[in-house]
């Protein structure tokens, strides 16, 4: 029966070619347009490598100085009648203003605040800001380098290619190593591989190579820079205020607690001294603003401070929920059109199968595989599309440094979805022309 079903759904398929090309365009559209964005996503905020712990990620960008100031303002003034005072003036103290200045950190507010948290499983700190164009051959070469601790690589779990990473050691002893992407192992020495213990001079400085990991282009530079070196290497000196400089922290939070150390972090501002004469203009109170990986990444597609990152990340999931709708509900709803108008055209087909004895869950099976072959065939289709996409995007560097990841994983559920949508807008007008009565499904066309 059910290769009958199929053949049936083949030929017919073929017969309609207008309405079979209008349809496969829909879904194999829908596809190729849902594995691409799922592609990005998977890229950006998946739990791949080198984020393997990003869903335990807490991240604090900056140490906020802030104060508020207060005024008193007069609300009634002295009252006279017949020049004897009724009412004296009465005063409110209420706040006027506020002000603050926020940046990186220095390595001493690290060491002395932001370390040893309870809840934490590691941490790492590092300055993701040290840009550097340097020549080879006379060929510029631009270089996002990241100065980190050892931490840096447990954290960051990159899965080298070749080589290892420096260890507290070299960290300590300031050692001029490096370890750097499958692209910066390209750009400067024209290969992606074979490069260890080969020299790089970088703003002055002579670098070893130790190390290589494959190149994950991410819109975060500190996710997967072009190298890394020890944080040591950077003239220190240089950071002469007592709170501010160019240091940056992740942790791991420990299993299910993310919001715990959140408030340790918090408490950790209340500890900084503010009478430090750094504090030139008098503020009050230090704050720290720690996020999980998503809201910070949510705060920064959106360009909002991470005051209000957490209410950022509700908002970008309801702009990718909504998008998501557009381009699967939108699709399937045109489909039930089509599918409608096509089943109405074969109203006498259907009275003639169901003169011969075929009942109500036979049409309905019949037109439900018709539109399974159909979408199998649009998801093929959609299959093709997403990985032209795919790698036209990435060749051609339309998203900077993003590297979109096609995942088969991804495709499956996505084609999942889609047949589902497939199946329903079959489904509903199968349904509604399968209890017609023979006499009316005769009279509608003719065969």
């Amino acid at each position: 029966m059910l290769s009958n079903y199929l053949k049936l759904a083949w030929r017919l398929l073929s017969r309609r070619k207008f309405f079979t090309f209008i349809s496969l365009f829909g879904i194999s559209f829908t596809l190729g347009i849902l594995m691409v964005a799922l592609a990005f996503l998977q890229s950006e905020l998946g739990t791949n490598t080198p984020l393997s712990n990003k869903d335990d990620f807490v991240y604090v960008e900056q140490l906020r100085l802030q104060r508020t100031y207060f005024d008193t303002i007069t609300i009634i003034d002295t009252l006279f009648e017949s020049g004897v005072e009724v009412f004296d003036t009465t005063y409110e103290f209420k706040e006027s203003g506020s002000g603050a200045t926020q940046t990186e950190m220095s390595n001493n507010i690290v060491d002395t605040y932001l370390t040893g948290m309870e809840s934490a499983a590691d941490m790492t700190m590092f300055n993701a800001s040290n840009y550097h164009d340097v020549y080879v051959e006379g060929v510029k070469v631009s270089l996002n380098m990241l100065m980190s601790d050892e931490r840096y690589w447990s954290v960051f779990d990159h899965k080298l290619t070749e080589g290892r990473v420096f260890d507290k050691a070299e960290v300590e002893s300031a050692s001029n190593v490096i370890v750097i992407s499958t692209e910066t192992a390209q750009n400067y020495f024209g290969r992606e591989e074979n490069v260890v213990d080969e020299e790089m001079f970088i703003d002055g400085k002579t670098f070893k190579v130790i190390g290589l990991y494959p190149h994950k282009g991410k819109i975060l530079p500190f996710v997967s820079p072009d190298a890394v070196s020890p944080f040591t290497t950077m003239d220190l000196s240089l950071i002469d205020n007592f709170y501010f400089g160019p240091f940056e922290v992740m942790y791991i939070a420990k299993e299910g607690a993310t919001d715990k150390l959140k408030s340790e972090i918090n408490h950790a501002g209340t500890l900084v001294p503010i009478d430090h004469p750094d504090n030139e203009y008098d503020f009050k109170e230090a704050v720290f603003r720690p996020t999980t990986y998503d809201e910070m990444y949510a705060a920064g597609v959106l360009n909002v401070s991470n005051d209000e990152a957490e209410k950022s990340l509700s908002t970008m999931k309801m702009i990718l929920l909504g998008l998501f709708l557009f381009f699967t509900i939108l699709p399937t709803l045109n489909l039930i059109n089509l599918n409608v108008s096509r089943i109405m055209d074969r109203s006498s087909e259907i009275g003639v199968r169901k003169a011969f004895g075929a009942h109500q869950g036979n049409i309905i099976t019949q037109f439900i595989v018709e539109n399974i072959v159909q979408t199998i065939l649009g998801g093929l289709i959609g299959f093709g599309i997403a990985w032209i996409l795919i790698s036209i995007i990435n060749q051609g560097g339309y998203l900077g440094d993003s590297v979109l990841l096609f995942s088969t994983k991804f495709f499956i559920y996505s084609f999942i979805i889609t047949l589902i949508f497939g199946v329903l807008s079959g489904f509903l007008p199968a349904y509604r022309m399968s209890r017609l009565q023979i006499v009316n499904a005769l009279k509608e066309n003719k065969l």
